[in-house]
């Protein structure tokens, strides 16, 4: 059953172009044994604490990912060392034979700084001449760390990754060569990822809200912590009802030092979707056509109050009608990214929480000057979208930083990195 998309607040050019063509997302009923947009925890939504007293548990209980402090032994990586090397200007490439999933799960409880995994901001799933796409954008600072490719050989199913971590300075040596110690968890820190039995997963965020964390969603299972979602499930399970028959084998958490929650997209070459959302200790799923900054799931969507990206996504599929080839891909998701940033007649009100710092405004406050702020915001998006480059860098400035044209059918991760670097490539499975 089909229903209009009920969060999209349109801007009136926003309205212009879909009074064009009605976007609709099919949020259908699913046929596996789980009740889509249920529940499937075994836990209450005020248990928040693992109580079955194992280590790994009791570790993570307190909300916080883990202990501050880790024995070296805890997350050392006995396994095989994996290659690494440079494909082109700002892309290395690191391939494992060898990867210790649990040591690398527990590296990333220890919480690194420079080890952070960014998920995207928007993702739409589209049909292109017979074949299967999803195009994710990831907006985010500019910056000079690079891009880097994961082929991941070690678990049952061989999976290829892609990420770009703006933060994690401290991540790359000279010449952009990864730091050791990030060595051991750099398959869990991609933003895509696609297994060789055809299935296609992407992670976007969402702010972080002490009322939706997630802290246990399983006691007594396997804990591990969102961000391992992918290469856990992609390396063992074949199809997305596999995935979801097995999503309870795990004690899922938020890395909460992290600052988000997140949500996962996966889409099979038959170009079925559904987006799995944790959240306020549960695990939810439905059937979707995209994933945004925001929740979806109705329940979670009511209980939110800084999901954002809602004019990126509407500004998308408002383009998606349009799309004829690949590279349109790209420029539907980048065209969301940059209507929302710079366009003179943005709706401030879409603008994502920082510009609202920069500014020192609480647009919460009833005593604001709302219209004051509007007009500050636009003056101050108006000065950032002037800087150099190295301007833009040290502002923290945003970009349209990591966008992908999966081809889900070919199994082929087609990458445009940088806006300045202006670097393309493409992933494939050897």
């Amino acid at each position: 059953m089909k229903k209009q998309i009920p969060r999209i607040i349109l801007t009136l050019t926003g309205a212009l172009i879909l009074s064009t063509c009605a976007i609709t997302s099919s949020f259908a009923n699913t046929s596996s044994k789980h009740e889509a947009g249920a529940d499937k925890t075994k836990h209450s939504k005020e248990n928040k604490t693992c109580t079955c007293g194992c280590k790994d548990c009791s570790d993570n209980s307190n909300g916080k990912g883990g202990k501050d402090k880790m024995d070296k032994k805890d997350t050392e990586n006995t396994a095989g060392e994996p290659t690494v090397k440079i494909i082109k200007d700002r892309v290395i490439e690191v391939t494992y034979d060898d990867f210790d999933f649990d040591a690398g799960a527990k590296y990333m409880d220890k919480y690194d700084p420079a080890a952070q995994q960014m998920g995207g901001c928007s993702a739409v799933r589209i049909r292109l001449n017979d074949k299967v796409y999803v195009g994710r954008n990831y907006d985010f600072y500019c910056s000079d760390t690079p891009a880097f490719i994961v082929r991941n050989n070690a678990g049952p199913i061989r999976t290829i990754a892609i990420g770009n971590s703006p933060d994690s300075l401290d991540a790359w040596s000279d010449n952009y060569t990864v730091r050791p110690a990030v060595l051991k968890a750099l398959p869990y820190l991609c933003c895509d990822v696609m297994s060789e039995t055809g299935l296609y997963c992407e992670t976007n965020i969402r702010p972080y809200e002490e009322q939706l964390c997630c802290i246990s969603t399983n006691p007594g299972a396997t804990r591990r912590c969102t961000q391992t979602f992918m290469q856990t499930m992609l390396t063992q399970y074949a199809t997305i009802d596999e995935v979801l028959d097995h999503i309870d084998d795990y004690d899922w958490y938020d890395l909460t030092a992290m600052g988000f929650e997140q949500s996962f997209f996966l889409t099979d070459q038959s170009g079925r979707s559904v987006i799995i959302e944790f959240g306020a200790n549960k695990v939810l799923w439905q059937e979707a056509e995209y994933n945004a900054n925001f929740f979806i799931n109705d329940e979670l969507y009511k209980e939110e109050t800084l999901g954002c990206g809602e004019m990126r996504l509407s500004r998308e599929l408002a383009y998606k009608p349009y799309v004829r080839t690949e590279k349109d891909i790209f420029t539907m998701m980048k065209k969301g990214a940059y209507d929302q940033f710079y366009r003179d007649d943005v709706n401030p009100e879409f603008a994502l929480p920082e510009y609202y710092e920069l500014i020192g405004y609480d647009k919460n406050s009833a005593s604001a000057d709302h219209e004051g702020a509007i007009a500050a915001v636009k003056a101050k998006i108006a000065e950032l979208s002037s800087y150099t480059w190295e301007e833009r860098v040290e502002n923290k400035c945003w970009e349209s930083t990591f966008i992908t044209a999966a081809n889900v059918t070919d199994l082929k991760l087609n990458v445009h990195f940088s806006e300045h670097y202006n670097v393309e490539f493409t992933v494939e499975f050897d």
